[in-house]
């Protein structure tokens, strides 16, 4: 047994050699291309939106987008502009380094555009100045009836300015006479003074105008330049002042986020008041008169198209002529009149982004209900009678959850 034992262990290595195993070397397999992108989108993937996508794609020679939209882009990092809302498919397609069956050429992804009026109604707010008492009205914008509701009353003798805030679903009302401020909720209910101008300490709010809300703020318009508070009235300062300089007392403002500027009309009719059209930045700075010669008592501006809208009297020089609705750019170049109000004066101009419309006040007296709220195109073509039996002040179209 030994001596067969030792003659197995002298083969051994060369069996070992004979009937090893035989090693393939398959090397390093080539590398395959990979689509792949994320991206991030502005206003809460609300439309209008920036869409900036990020490529994370590997291994990639080139790129094609395609973003169901109509626009395509060869890019590899593209930003694009989604202006209506739904759902965009978005393609990205790589071309590949190496031919190999693993490459992933392809990525698709599904983008939710959002509607940012999804859960709003749309609604024309607008206050009436009666023999006896004003008020304050909202009308619903459905294409079907015209029903006026009453807000809820309130002493209310010159309501001439209006404000919307849709975030926290209040309507403001000022009244020039009374020296108030009133807030409401979105469906008319719940009326509070935010600011009295009897109250000791609230003395700013004397002969109020011109509203507008910007941020988690209220501004208001009278002598001596432009004025804000919190939303609950609160911590009521001067925010512009004007002095004795003009504007001496903005009748009707507006902002502008595009732009990131203040554009007024104002009071011409008091003694020492020059009257215009005016710009500024909301830090105060850059004042601007585009109009000197004209006397207006309410302003509108289309963010979407740079149109100003100005209701005129034809007192004040040769840029106005005669009375009436004009239209000019935010420079106050190409003012032309689109349209005509009463003998009595406009204190509301408002837009319907959504069928292109304009809206504005037009008033035999100040207080009768003999006025009506007229409806245009937005160059003034196609006017009509859009409410009658009223008489419009303020007004201002908004977006709300009610």
């Amino acid at each position: 047994m030994k001596k067969y034992l030792n003659y197995f262990l002298f083969l051994l290595p060369f069996l070992l050699v004979v009937y090893g195993c035989t090693k393939y070397e398959l090397g390093n397999p080539a590398a395959s291309t990979v689509a792949d992108f994320t991206y991030a989108a502005t206003n809460s993937n609300k439309a209008p939106c920036v869409v900036t996508f990020a490529n994370k794609s590997l291994n990639a020679a080139g790129y094609l987008w395609d973003f169901g939209n109509g626009q395509t882009s060869a890019e590899a990092n593209p930003v694009i502009n989604f202006e209506t809302p739904g759902f965009y498919t978005v393609k990205l397609t790589c071309t590949a380094v190496n031919n190999v069956h693993y490459n992933q050429l392809i990525k698709t992804m599904v983008l939710n555009i959002k509607d940012p009026n999804a859960g709003l109604t749309q609604v024309l707010y607008f206050t009436t100045r009666g023999p006896a008492n004003g008020g304050v009205h909202l009308v619903l914008l459905n294409d079907t009836t015209r029903q006026v509701t009453d807000f809820a009353s309130v002493p209310l003798s010159r309501p001439y300015g209006i404000a919307v805030d849709t975030a926290t679903r209040k309507v403001f009302v000022s009244d020039y006479s009374l020296g108030v401020i009133y807030s409401f909720n979105a469906d008319g209910t719940n009326p509070v003074k935010i600011l009295d101008a009897a109250v000791a300490g609230q003395e700013i709010v004397e002969s109020p105008e011109a509203l507008m809300v910007v941020g988690d703020k209220l501004y208001w318009g009278r002598s001596g330049g432009i004025y804000r508070c919190n939303l609950d009235g609160s911590n009521p300062e001067i925010f512009f002042d004007a002095g004795t300089s003009a504007p001496e007392y903005p009748i009707d403002m507006q902002y502008d986020a595009v732009t990131n500027k203040i554009y007024l009309v104002n009071e011409y009719a008091l003694p020492d008041h020059t009257g215009g059209y005016f710009s500024l930045n909301f830090d105060g700075t850059g004042l601007a008169q585009p109009l000197t010669d004209i006397d207006g008592t309410a302003i509108e501006v289309n963010t979407e198209t740079g149109k100003v809208y100005i209701a005129g009297y034809g007192d004040a020089g040769p840029s106005i002529p005669e009375n009436g609705i004009y239209m000019c750019n935010t420079d106050g170049t190409q003012l032309s009149k689109i349209g005509d109000f009463g003998t009595k004066a406009t204190w509301g101009i408002t837009i319907d982004q959504k069928r292109g419309k304009l809206f504005w006040g037009f008033k035999i007296s100040n207080s009768a209900p003999d006025g009506k709220i007229v409806r245009s195109n937005l160059d003034g073509s196609g006017a009509e009678d859009w409410l009658t039996g009223v008489s419009p002040h303020a007004m201002q179209v908004a977006w709300i959850k009610l």
